[in-house]
């Protein structure tokens, strides 16, 4: 189990698709990342995605990958004015779920083929999250964390 993250803590959570394989993103203007969740001081990583995951698609028991994408840095990065640390977090929609067309939050979101992603045309944040979505679903990519460029 992940120790409790040290406050502010933020993690991205990539809901994704596995057949077709496809991400849930939101649209931020100029790029598109996956939705996220502040971390609470009580809280893991883990827990605060999965109870996002419940609350948002109503996933009743969230899957969440066993790969972890952390910032490149080993401080903590700077968004808005406050510093943070980043964790992104894939949930798994379970075969046979419809898939919801809707983020957390009022901005627009949509389903992106990995395909699309790798291909580059689309820019997104983290900048590698093509390849760590490619890398999970084709099994290349091994469990643990993994160092991307947010």
């Amino acid at each position: 189990m992940e120790p409790t993250a040290p406050l502010p803590a933020v993690a991205d959570l990539a809901l994704v698709n596995r057949s077709p394989a496809e991400v849930l993103l939101l649209d931020h203007g100029t790029f598109w990342q996956p939705p996220q969740v502040l971390v609470g001081a009580d809280q893991s990583c883990w827990s605060a995605v999965r109870d996002a995951a419940r609350r948002w698609w109503e996933l009743s028991d969230p899957r969440i990958a066993d790969s972890v994408g952390t910032c490149w840095s080993r401080t903590a990065e700077r968004t808005g004015h406050r510093r943070v640390e980043r964790r992104l977090l894939l949930v798994l929609l379970p075969p046979g779920t419809p898939r919801p067309y809707a983020g957390p939050a009022a901005t627009r979101a949509s389903w992106w083929p990995v395909t699309r992603l790798l291909a580059g045309e689309v820019t997104t944040r983290p900048v590698e999250l093509a390849a760590f979505l490619d890398g999970y679903l084709q099994g290349w990519l091994p469990d643990g964390q993994h160092v991307l460029d947010w």
